[in-house]
């Protein structure tokens, strides 16, 4: 969001206030806004004493003598630790942002009240069963207990002047739909599809927006091979090309206002059996990849009470562990990246009736009113069709009416309810039967188990289509291109102990063309899928040391691919003739010191221009480039596949280019491109660290010029955007990285003491915490911290006991 501006002005006085307490110990009293870790509080809302011990290493143990104390206990220490946070989730998913932010975020609102994320919620939750609410009902008491210690706020309360309101049951449901919304985004590849067809025709269009490769491995062979996508018919519904930009333009400017949505978020996962490990028990392996941001999406704790004791990763906002182990199973997930969203083009006339198979049908019409700071309230109808909210309302500039088909818009979602019965579960039986209410984000869950098993389920609701397949947008004045229903659960995809004795997931494709129903025609690619398979089929006797190792693991599969073709080429000067003679001496690996690594990327990302950038015109900076897995996988097609005629520059009438030729104009623009970001012309000293450099802004303070290094965290690293430990470039900040592994878990199922996690930053979102950023040095190295689960946890304690 751009809110240098106005938030200028709020920083300026909020760091004058700072300065001025502090000459009068004001330090001393902001320091009172740290949470209370040790003695005894007295509260209301739990049946018996909620004990929260903090490790050593920051990690919150909370035991509670049921169910309902423990998730009490959870909201009580989220809250301590993430109340700023908490606040704006619950902004960003009700479309409240402009009550504290003014103006400068009145666009966004717009769109997620017209999105009506926070409808859906109130319509799932009224339909939840009471055991359910109970435990939403004890984590919002827990945090409105916390409030009701009248406690000093975070800083970011003083400055913006903001005063948190009492949590509600159903902000839980909020938050993790927009969670669902950050794993989404098919719709904007729809209308990117519908573009590039108006510009250069289908065919080209499928290659640049490639499904997947045809030798890329799948996550649950079934013997048959990945065969591309058929060529995409042209749709009776097409939209105009001032459509399709002015809706990339709308998706971009949520996307950069909630830092949700970014299309980069994967995440890696696997689990080895014990035939392959040194302990005879299975090693279970996540790392989910998600925007970066302080503090960290994650909080770290250990929940204890009545038939829940589980370990891993929770969200703030969320009552339950959203991976991790419980003591007899363990789990984790990466996006599988479905196609759950279409757009349909709708007939409504001056009247507000849409047009269906001949009939009128009245619009849905629902007056949102938004609190703008500082300025009038804003009146907005929102206008609603059989096909979900009509979103193309929100942006000027579009010649079609847009409807939103979402799965998580439906009334029903029961998605936490099957967390919690993962926290609860003991066996595959009990899993896979709280998978049966999961709904969204579809997910590559793979489980293990202490007695040996290990399994693999992608549950979600994953829509059958009449007709199509989702690729464009189509007609909403027929039924033709209707939902008819969900996958059933026992059809989506899955595997028990499988022969290989594995499975590892990426993103990558599911399965095979022998599945009968439509799961995606967009798939990450293959790279480090095959990394990990490589690693796991090279190996045996696996440790949670190699484990680990794989987890940090910088060879870029893709670097290795096109290397052959990329080094030969005809260099233009002893300059380019020494850059490839240090890519020929490299293997691919992307780290941090590698002076090869830093120029592979310059010379990749310029090749990726030199090829597409004539056809593509503007389109190829504003919107494709940055879509990482189509432009690679185009890429590969090109110099690999035979695709060569993208090679020749358009531009270039009287020539005609061949790959090598346009290869070597890419490499000689890389290296100034590069030399320029190194501040240094000789390639042979550079460090790919030097100009890669993780960004965790700060919501909102990084938009602030004179707070942005007091609250945002930076760090160098390696990596790329398609290593196992991945390193996405933001090519328009070069070369920033603004997407990681987010958190990271070992889990040995022969001996859990031995289990690890970590996160990204650190367990406080308070900046004057020596907790708020003391995971960053150790993130970066891939360390962690043990996930303590047995036996008496040493630390400070601090006891909730009841009023």
């Amino acid at each position: 969001m751009r809110l240098l501006t106005r938030l200028l002005g709020w920083g300026l006085l909020g760091l004058v206030l700072v300065l001025v307490l502090g000459a009068g110990g004001g330090y001393l009293w902001l320091r009172r806004s740290l949470p209370q870790t040790s003695g005894e509080l007295r509260v209301r809302g739990v049946s018996a004493p909620v004990t929260i011990v903090r490790d050593s290493d920051g990690v919150a143990h909370i035991t509670g003598a049921t169910e309902t104390d423990a998730a009490f206990g959870l909201g009580f220490v989220h809250a301590q630790e993430r109340l700023w946070q908490m606040e704006v989730q619950r902004r960003i998913g009700t479309g409240r942002l402009s009550e504290i932010f003014g103006a400068a975020t009145l666009n966004t609102d717009r769109f997620l009240r017209t999105l009506g994320v926070d409808r859906a919620a109130r319509s799932a939750f009224e339909r939840l069963d009471a055991e359910t609410i109970a435990i939403l009902d004890a984590y919002a008491a827990g945090v409105n207990a916390f409030l009701a210690t009248n406690p000093a706020l975070p800083p970011e309360f003083l400055i913006l002047g903001v005063q948190p309101e009492p949590w509600q049951p159903v902000d839980s449901l909020i938050w993790a739909k927009m969670m669902a919304w950050d794993l989404g985004g098919n719709w904007s590849e729809e209308v990117l599809r519908a573009l590039l067809i108006a510009q250069i025709g289908p065919e080209d269009a499928d290659l640049l927006l490639p499904a997947y490769t045809a030798d890329g491995p799948v996550i649950v062979p079934h013997g048959a091979l990945s065969q591309p996508a058929a060529p995409v018919a042209a749709s009776p519904a097409a939209i105009q090309p001032a459509t399709a930009q002015a809706m990339l333009e709308l998706w971009q400017h949520v996307q950069l206002a909630t830092g949700l949505g970014d299309r980069l978020a994967g995440s890696n996962n696997w689990v080895i059996g014990g035939a392959r490990t040194a302990s005879g028990k299975p090693l279970l392996v996540n790392d989910p990849h998600l925007s970066t941001r302080i503090p960290s999406i994650w909080y770290l704790a250990h929940v204890q009470g009545g038939a829940i004791n589980a370990i891993g990763a929770t969200f703030p906002g969320l009552p339950a562990v959203v991976i991790g182990h419980n003591g007899q199973i363990a789990w984790g997930v990466t996006n599988t990246g479905p196609d759950v969203q279409d757009l349909y083009v709708e007939r409504i006339d001056a009247q507000n009736f849409v047009e269906y198979n001949g009939q009128r049908e009245p619009v849905t019409l629902i007056s949102e009113t938004i609190v703008v700071k500082n300025d009038e309230p804003v009146t907005l109808t929102v206008r609603v069709t059989r096909h979900g909210p009509i979103i193309s309302d929100v942006t000027d500039g579009t010649g079609e009416t847009l409807a939103f088909r979402w799965t998580v818009l439906d009334a029903e979602d029961a998605t936490i309810r099957a967390f919690l019965n993962i926290n609860r579960a003991r066996n595959w039986t009990e899993f896979t039967a709280a998978l049966r209410d999961y709904k969204a984000p579809m997910q590559n869950f793979v489980y293990a188990d202490v007695a040996g098993n290990i399994g693999y389920y992608a549950p979600g609701a994953l829509p059958i289509r009449r007709t199509g397949d989702g690729r464009l947008p189509v007609p909403g004045w027929t039924d033709e291109y209707e939902w008819v229903g969900y996958v059933p659960f026992e059809e989506l995809p899955h595997v028990y102990n499988p022969p290989q004795g594995y499975i590892a997931t990426a993103n990558n494709r599911v399965l095979g063309d022998d599945y009968p129903y439509l799961l995606s025609t967009s798939w990450a690619a293959p790279y480090r899928a095959q990394r990990i398979i490589e690693l796991i089929e090279q190996g045996n006797q696996f440790t949670v040391a190699d484990m680990r190792t794989m987890l940090g693991d910088v060879v870029s599969a893709q670097a290795r691919d096109l290397l052959p073709v990329m080094r030969a080429v005809t260099p233009a000067g002893p300059r380019e003739a020494a850059a490839l003679e240090l890519l020929r001496s490299w293997d691919g690996a992307m780290h941090g010191d590698s002076a090869a690594a830093a120029l592979y990327q310059g010379y990749y990302h310029a090749a990726l221009e030199a090829v597409f950038a004539d056809e593509l015109r503007d389109l190829f900076d504003e919107q494709y480039r940055t879509r990482r897995d189509f432009p690679a996988m185009a890429l590969r097609a090109v110099l690999l596949d035979g695709h060569s005629k993208w090679c020749d520059d358009r531009t270039t009438l009287a020539v005609t280019e061949d790959c090598a030729t346009t290869l070597a104009s890419a490499l000689t623009r890389g290296l100034e491109a590069m030399a320029d970001a190194q501040g240094e012309r000789d390639p042979a000293r550079w460090r790919w660290d030097r100009v890669h450099q993780v960004v965790f802004p700060h919501n909102p303070f990084s938009q602030v010029g004179l707070l942005r290094g007091l609250f945002e965290r930076r760090i160098p690293n390696g990596g790329d955007n398609f290593t196992v430990n991945v390193g996405p470039v933001r090519i328009s900040e070069p070369y920033l990285q603004y997407n990681v592994p987010s958190y990271r878990q070992i889990i040995d199922l022969g001996d859990l003491s031995g289990s690890q996690f970590m996160h990204t930053t650190g367990q406080s979102g308070n900046v004057l915490s020596g907790r708020y950023s003391d995971y960053l040095e150790r993130w970066q190295r891939v360390e962690d911290v043990p996930m303590r689960f047995h036996g008496v946890i040493e630390g400070e304690r601090l006891v909730l006991r009841g009023e």
